[in-house]
Order: structure tokens, then C-alpha cells, then sequence
């Protein structure tokens, strides 16, 4: 009695799965005999099978809807919309009374006999209330229908059973490679080619029918959608007709199930947000019942689902509105957006174009989970909107998740794969067409002039990055937004077609794999998820990435507001931007005028301490670029390496990235600027004057000496030294001055003072190994004198 009460439950279940498409067609054409003697002969089988199963509910429910199947089969009642209500009523209480049975469960019967009455209800009663929903602007959903096709001949075998023959084929195929690995490695046999590509064949064979066991036609995704359509357009007062197209197409079990959300979520959009009320497609020139046509084909290995209708179409400027007012795009970016920018949007979680919340929608959560479920099984999603004349949403997804192509990856010492649909091109990093820069702790991807968010594969699993002789492969990726990203691997190794096992929990909920999979070699390998690895490495969302690569385009740059700039090169290797007008002049200067004093670098700039605003103070050359900076009261100086030249940027960066004295990022002539924020500049200067540590004095013994007056105090006083021409005559000196003298009494006279002498000579050479005086015109030799003698 267990077996065939579980074969009753199973059979019910398959058949109300597709008679409720078959309901509704038949309200569309009450002339279709075939449909009404389907539906007949659904209730007459429940009712003949629960009399020995003991299921009097069951028996009572089914009862009555044969009664009044009969009667219109007999043509003394018409199928009109409340019959129809009615009959799907009962099929639904069917559906959970089985549902019920099957868990062991119990429920509540009192709604029994409403449903019996709402069945039973006269006719003339049903017309009259047909009546007013018809005033109401309550209507029906047609369905077109399709070639009716006999049923093939069937067994019911266990799903079990299903996924043990194909894990058994599976590893047949595994095997397969791995003998095909080894023979490669051999002397080449003809005969054992020959038996080896006979076995192949047989396998691929093999494969290919086992597969075709857990495939299932698309009819399945199909058969709730009339249903719902007929729903949701009575509930909210719409008239559409519903196309549904390529049902025998047929696809994997599993890849079914992971459809039936979000295409169910599209279609309910479409109705809700999409198609206009009656008046309002009146009032637009339209036909007052609205279009719905979903439709399946199968192209290559990919199953390709279009769901269209020819309703309002999707409002862009009210989602960025909605964008800008949840703080998630800036009115400058949303200038730059291209009108498919706008339209992904949609997929933004918590963006909805509907006016409020309603139990359909309105909160903003679906499309993302649309696309994030689609994208997840290996599929991509693209829209087609035509404002004011309809929406086409296109599902592509592959035929099976059991067996994908994809390619072997090397990281790490590691290898890794992933599926070949995530992969949009492969090119290394020495190729001409690559260019990669670091942008604020961040590397970016120039590929034929744009620019991808760039991330290594070992940064985002925490391995180590080996040195390798040969390039790196760059990988540019789909990522969960649609917007593509650049990965860099050590190598792609190879690509051949895997086989998709499920991994351990724990190794799932890091997030960035989709599986395991094992190659012909038979070692177990994890297979990546492109989304996951998006997140983990936590890139730039669709709306930021998109505005920067909208900055190539003329039209953009026309849009934004420009300002002259002074394009340098910091002493540190950097390429910046800092506005022109800030730039009082840029100098030489000599670098012996910097110094520090208290941790803070300085400058002497006519006979005055200036603060540095980078820090610099030591330099390895002689002779320095400066910026002279003023913001109208303080003064500053900003040392650099070289002034490259003067160029136009935005007012507002590309990539606003507040950190440190950067206010973002610009991208001139393909390439990007960091840009000096002035604010951070000034704001990091001290309050007070930079106080100089004090330092002696340079004495001229030689006062009168002509060269002594005409060019070294001169010489000295552009050092920045004090310099006093002749020795004090009150003995007033300190320990820190220096005196400079060519003549030996001076320098006695000086150590009998107490302070350094710098002894200077006419001759370029030295009289002897004993002579530590100075050649007068040799000027290196003569600073480094002065300042030893003044720490």
C-alpha cells in the first residue's frame, strides 16, 4: 500500500504541475476539447484512485469538479472565469492535501466546502459576477497555444539512481583522459590508437545518453507561468496575452531548478511594472490587452530564455534619481553614465522604478538576486529596453552544471580551475596592448585603452607570489556586477572539459569556490567562482567603475569642468597633478638652504624659514625643482623631482580617494594622475613660524681683501650664512662661528678665540701632506668646512 500510495502522490504532483497551463489555455478557447477531456480525466483518475487509497477528501473534491466538467462537457454550462477560479481552487487544494499526505502532515478541511460551493455557484450568478469584474477592468491572460505532441512512452526510476549513473560515466571520462595522458607519453602505437579511439567514442556515447536522462523539457519552467499570469493580471487589472515558445527544448534537471526563481521573478515584473493598466495603454495608443512572450531555444551548449513584453519599458532617469537619493551614485558620476550604465541599475540592491510597495514588489529585491543566481550557475543576463514600448530580458545559461568546460589555472604553486564562460580574454603582461599601474594602493588594467580593476590571485587567496622566469597570464573576468575585472594568474596550463563535484561545506563558505573538480590526472582541484573572488577582493562597484571608463569618451570630457594643472614628478618616482593657480612660481633651489628643526622640514627663502609641505629636507643633488605654494597668507614649499608640464584636468578627479594629501585620482592622456589635495596640504603645515636652530657666524679675517669682499661674502651670504666682514673688536665670538682667513697670524688669533678656522689657499694645489688649508674656488670643500665646523 506504501508503494502505491507514493506512486499516486508522485503522479498527481507531475500532472497538476502541467495541468495548470493547461486551465488557463482552455478559459482562453472554451471550443478546445482536448484540454477540457485532459482536465476531465485528471479528476476522474484521483477520484477512481483514492476510493481503495481510503482518501474521502481527496475523493469528495475531485467529485465535484467532475460534475461540473461534465456538464460543460455535455454543453449545458460555459467555462467561463469563475468556473475556471473555481477549478484552479480545487486543483490547488489537491496540490496541498497530496503535499500533506506525502509529509506525514495534517490539515485543516473547513475550506472544503467553499470551494464546493464556489464550484456549484449558478450560472447565472457566475455571469453576473463575470459581469462586473469585466466593468472592474478585472481580465483574463490568453495563452497561445502550442502543437499538442503524444506523450512518449515512460518508466519512473529514482533521481538516486539518475546521479549514480552519472557519477559512474563521469569518472569513466576521468579515466579516459587520464589513459589518454599516458598513452601520449608512450612511443605511438597505431592499433592501440585505433582500439583507444573506439573506446572514446563509446564513452563520449555513453556520456552523451546518461546526460540526456537528467535532462527535462522546458516545459516545467513553463507550466506555473500561465497560471500566474492569469493571477496577477486579474488582481491588478490588466489584460495580457501570454506567448509561450519552445517547450520541447530541453536542459539539465538541476540547471531547471536554479531557473525557476528568477524567471519567475521576471515574469511578475513584467506584469507589475512593465504592462499598463487598460486606460493607460489606451490613453498611449496601445491595445488595451498587453503582450508577454517567453520564450526558450537552445543555441550551441547554452539554453537561451527571452522574456519580452511591450509595456512602459524600464524609466533610467528614475533609478538614478532613486540611485542618488539612497547615496549610492554622486550627480557627477551619474552625468557621466551611458544610458546602459543607467539601465544596470536596476540590478542595484534596494533600487526599485515602482511609485510604492506592494505585495508583488517595490522593495528594490530581485534583479540582484536575478542576476547574482544566474550568473552564479555560469549564465549572463542582458536587457534590451525600449522606453515606452516594452522590455526584453534575456536569460543565457549553460545546458548542464554537471560537465563544463573550463581552464586550468596556476597560482601559488597551486593550480586551480575555472569555467571558460567566466573568462572574457587571456593575454600575459609583457604583451604591447597591457599597461598596469598602481593607483593608490590599487592596480588598474589598461587593455586597448580601458581600464579593468586588477587583482592577483594569490593576494586574494593569501598564498605566496613565486618568482617565475616567464610572464604572467592576465585573465580579464566576468565579475558578479557584468563589469569585468583583471586577474593575474602564474600560467594557464591547459583546458579541457570537468567534471563538477560539490565540496566540503567548510571550503564553501570561504565564498570564493564553486566546487571541485577533478582533472585527468586525477587529483582533486577546486574550482573558482568569479563573483566570490569580485567580493573577497573587495573591487570597485559597477557605478564607479563604469563613470571612470566613461572619462575616454569626448562627449564626457565636453560635460566636465576642467581646470589648468601642473603635471611633476615627486622625488619618490610618483606622477601627480597639484591646480596652477595654487603655484605662485616654481624655482631652483640650492639644496644646501634646507634643513630641519623640531621633526619639521624647512626652507631659507630670502632671508625667511618657509615649512616644507612634503617633508624633504636632505637631497642628493645639488640644486632643487621647487613649487612655491600660497593660499593668500601662508607660504609653502613643495620639492620635486622634475616639472613634466602644464595640462587641463577635471575639477572634480575621476576617482575621488580621500587618503593622506590625495584628494583622488585623474586620468590624462591614458594615464593616471594622483592629485595633491590642497586643503590636506595647507592643513598639515604648523601653526607657528619654524624656528632655525641658531648657527655661528662666518668671520672674514681678510676684510680688505677684493676677492674677499667682492666674491666670497657674497658666495656665503647666498648660502644663507651671517656673514661679518673683519674680526670683532670686543673679542665677542662664539664657539659656533667660523672664521676664513689666508694668512697664518689670523688663524692664530682666532684659535687663541676659541673657534674653527677655515684656511683658505690661491694655489689649486696643497704645499705638502701637512697643509689643511682650503682651495679657495673649490666651493664643495668649503661648505662641507663651514658646516663641519658649525654643528
Amino acid at each position: 500500500m506504501d508503494e502505491l500510495l507514493q506512486e499516486f502522490i508522485s503522479e498527481t504532483q507531475e500532472t497538476l504541475e502541467a495541468l495548470a497551463g493547461e486551465v488557463v489555455a482552455w478559459e482562453a478557447d472554451p471550443s478546445d476539447r482536448d484540454r477540457l477531456d485532459a482536465i476531465f480525466r485528471f479528476f476522474h483518475t484521483v477520484k477512481g484512485s483514492c476510493g481503495f487509497l481510503n482518501l474521502p477528501r481527496f475523493e469528495r473534491l475531485s467529485h465535484a469538479a467532475e460534475d461540473v466538467l461534465s456538464e460543460i462537457r455535455a454543453g449545458n454550462r460555459q467555462p467561463d472565469p469563475a468556473t475556471v477560479t473555481a477549478v484552479l481552487g480545487l486543483m490547488d487544494r489537491i496540490g496541498e492535501l497530496t503535499e500533506a499526505v506525502a509529509m506525514g502532515a495534517a490539515l485543516p478541511n473547513e475550506n472544503d466546502d467553499y470551494l464546493i460551493a464556489a464550484l456549484s455557484a449558478p450560472s447565472d450568478a457566475i455571469m453576473q459576477q463575470e459581469a462586473g469584474s469585466r466593468e472592474a477592468g478585472v481580465a483574463t491572460a490568453a495563452v497561445a497555444r502550442q502543437a499538442s505532441q503524444a506523450a512518449p512512452r515512460t518508466i519512473r526510476l529514482p533521481l538516486s539512481l539518475i546521479d549514480q549513473l552519472m557519477n559512474g560515466v563521469s569518472d569513466m571520462v576521468l579515466a579516459r583522459n587520464e589513459l589518454s595522458r599516458k598513452l601520449r607519453e608512450r612511443s605511438a602505437d597505431p592499433e592501440l590508437d585505433t582500439v583507444f579511439e573506439r573506446l572514446s567514442a563509446c564513452v563520449a556515447d555513453m556520456r552523451d545518453v546518461i546526460s540526456k536522462t537528467r535532462m527535462q523539457r522546458v516545459d516545467r519552467l513553463f507550466a506555473a507561468i500561465p497560471r500566474m499570469v492569469r493571477d496577477l493580471g486579474r488582481e491588478l487589472g490588466k489584460r495580457i496575452d501570454l506567448t509561450l515558445e519552445g517547450g520541447d527544448v530541453e536542459m539539465d534537471r538541476e540547471m531547471v531548478e536554479m531557473v525557476v526563481d528568477p524567471l519567475t521573478h521576471i515574469v511578475r515584473n513584467s506584469i507589475d511594472h512593465g504592462i499598463e493598466t487598460p486606460d493607460k495603454r489606451r490613453a498611449r495608443g496601445k491595445p488595451e490587452a498587453g503582450k508577454l512572450r517567453v520564450e526558450a531555444r537552445q543555441s550551441g551548449n547554452q539554453i537561451v530564455i527571452a522574456i519580452a513584453d511591450d509595456g512602459a519599458g524600464i524609466d533610467t532617469s528614475r533609478l538614478v534619481e532613486k540611485a542618488i537619493a539612497a547615496g549610492r551614485l554622486t550627480p557627477e558620476a551619474a552625468a557621466r553614465m551611458s544610458e546602459q550604465d543607467r539601465l544596470d541599475l536596476i540590478f542595484q540592491a534596494g533600487l526599485s522604478t515602482a511609485q510604492q510597495v506592494t505585495a508583488i514588489s517595490g522593495r528594490g529585491v530581485g534583479m540582484d538576486v536575478v542576476r547574482a543566481n544566474v550568473e552564479r550557475i555560469g549564465g549572463v543576463i542582458a536587457l534590451d529596453n525600449q522606453p515606452g514600448q516594452g522590455l526584453c530580458i534575456t536569460l543565457r545559461v549553460p545546458l548542464t552544471l554537471t560537465i563544463i568546460p573550463g581552464l586550468i589555472i596556476r597560482a601559488g604553486g597551486q593550480h586551480f580551475a575555472i569555467p571558460r564562460s567566466a573568462v572574457v580574454e587571456i593575454l600575459h603582461d609583457n604583451n604591447d596592448m597591457l599597461q598596469i599601474s598602481e593607483v593608490g594602493g590599487a592596480q588598474i588594467a589598461t587593455i586597448r585603452g580601458m581600464r579593468h580593476s586588477m587583482v592577483a590571485l594569490e593576494d586574494v587567496l593569501g598564498m605566496e607570489k613565486l618568482a617565475q622566469a616567464g610572464p604572467r597570464a592576465i585573465m580579464v573576468v566576468r565579475s558578479a556586477t557584468g563589469v569585468p575585472f583583471a586577474m593575474g594568474v602564474a600560467a594557464v596550463d591547459n583546458h579541457e572539459e570537468l567534471v563538477i563535484r560539490p565540496a566540503s561545506p567548510l571550503v564553501m563558505a570561504s565564498g570564493v569556490y564553486a566546487g571541485m573538480t577533478l582533472p585527468d590526472n586525477g587529483r582533486p582541484m577546486l574550482l573558482l567562482d568569479a563573483a566570490g573572488l569580485a567580493n573577497a577582493a573587495r573591487l570597485p562597484n559597477i557605478i564607479d567603475d563604469r563613470a571612470a571608463q566613461q572619462d575616454e569618451q569626448a562627449d564626457a570630457q565636453a560635460r566636465v569642468e576642467m581646470v589648468a594643472a601642473l603635471r611633476f614628478e615627486e622625488l619618490t618616482g610618483e606622477r601627480r597633478l597639484l591646480k596652477l593657480s595654487l603655484i605662485e612660481r616654481v624655482e631652483d633651489i640650492d639644496a644646501r638652504l634646507f634643513g630641519r628643526s623640531g621633526g619639521r622640514a624647512f626652507v631659507r627663502l630670502d632671508g625667511r624659514l618657509v615649512p616644507v609641505a612634503n617633508g624633504q629636507a636632505s637631497f642628493d643633488r645639488d640644486k632643487v625643482s621647487a613649487l612655491r605654494l600660497r593660499d593668500d597668507q601662508r607660504e609653502a614649499c613643495y620639492p620635486v623631482a622634475a616639472v613634466l608640464d602644464i595640462v587641463e584636468m577635471p575639477l572634480m578627479p575621476d576617482m575621488v580617494a580621500m587618503h593622506g594629501v590625495l584628494s583622488g585620482v585623474s586620468v590624462i592622456e591614458g594615464e593616471h594622475l594622483e592629485v595633491l589635495n590642497p586643503f590636506a596640504l595647507f592643513a598639515a603645515l604648523p601653526e607657528e613660524t619654524v624656528a632655525e636652530q641658531p648657527r655661528g657666524r662666518c668671520l672674514l679675517a681678510d676684510s680688505e681683501d677684493g676677492w674677499t669682499r667682492e666674491i666670497l661674502a657674497p658666495l656665503l651670504r647666498q648660502a644663507g650664512h651671517d656673514v661679518m666682514l673683519g674680526l670683532p673688536a670686543d673679542a665677542a665670538v662664539d664657539p659656533r662661528d667660523v672664521v676664513l682667513c689666508s694668512g697664518s697670524d689670523a688663524a692664530q688669533v682666532a684659535g687663541i678665540m676659541g673657534c674653527r678656522v677655515v684656511q683658505l689657499r690661491a694655489s689649486p694645489r696643497a704645499m705638502g701632506p701637512q697643509d689643511g688649508s682650503i682651495y679657495r674656488y673649490d666651493q664643495d670643500a668649503l661648505m662641507a668646512a663651514i658646516a663641519g665646523g658649525q654643528r
